[in-house]
């Protein structure tokens, strides 16, 4: 299936809020900024939420490939960075960012050449 960079992104810090194993509140407060920012009329996540929890964790990381790209395709250069302050600000909240929140976010940093 394929979303809107805004549910892409979405989707995105919601893999990230799980990479370390453990998904705290103040990880859920950057989800809601960015939603607030993203969709301030509101949006249907319904979709996006259930193909998320439909997934193996064994499926999260080629999931987390797919959509990165899916957003890139979808923004400009600034929107991507502007997202990447909100995934940096998700896995700095708990004041702990694990080895795995970091490859993933090296990732995207890759993947989008910035």
């Amino acid at each position: 299936m394929k979303f809107n960079k805004d549910i892409s992104g979405f989707q995105l810090l919601s893999i990230l809020s799980q990479a370390d194993g453990e998904f705290t509140p103040q990880e859920g407060e950057v989800i809601v900024e960015y939603i607030r920012e993203n969709f301030p009329l509101g949006g249907n996540f319904d979709e996006a939420t259930a193909e998320l929890s439909n997934l193996n964790e064994e499926e999260y990381s080629e999931h987390f490939e797919r959509i990165a790209y899916q957003f890139m395709d979808e923004s400009t250069e600034k929107e991507r960075i502007e997202f990447l302050k909100f995934a940096m600000k998700l896995i700095k909240a708990d004041e702990i960012i694990a080895r795995e929140e970091d490859k993933m976010i090296s990732r995207l940093f890759s993947w989008w050449g910035i």
